[in-house]
């Protein structure tokens, strides 16, 4: 995994009710994406995972199945719950990166709003005592 920056990956909001398989232990658990980016996204199934959960997820993309052990967060807006991508081969990450383009290209990205903007300003100007 790459070193994270400190900057957000690009959000990109899931067309078409995409299915995916959450593999916790021996269950297998099939889910809808919600967003999805180069580090992680968000997940809506019927069950709930503790925070610190380790997982494995699997989807079908346009380019091939991609595959990937992620680590579940707290739960997200929408009832779907954050997870973070912890390890993926290249083939998957190279599978994730075109699917993320083509959704770009498609208009799925989450943009920021001038309030976000600003706050991403104002957390880099600011000192942390002032926030």
């Amino acid at each position: 995994m790459p070193k994270q920056t400190g900057v957000r990956s690009p959000r990109f909001t899931v067309p078409n009710n995409e299915q995916a398989i959450v593999s916790v232990n021996s269950e297998h658990l099939r889910g809808t994406l919600q967003l999805l980016s180069l580090t992680g996204g968000t997940i809506r199934m019927d069950r709930r995972f503790t925070p610190g959960t380790f997982a494995d997820i699997r989807l079908e993309t346009a380019s091939g199945t991609f595959t990937a052990a992620i680590e579940f967060l707290r739960m997200a807006k929408n009832n779907a719950q954050a997870y973070r991508f912890v390890a993926m081969g290249t083939v998957s990450r190279s599978r994730l990166s075109d699917g993320l383009q083509k959704m770009r290209q498609q208009g799925h990205g989450l943009e920021k709003t001038p309030m976000d903007h600003f706050r991403t300003l104002a957390r880099r100007v600011l000192p942390r005592s002032a926030r």
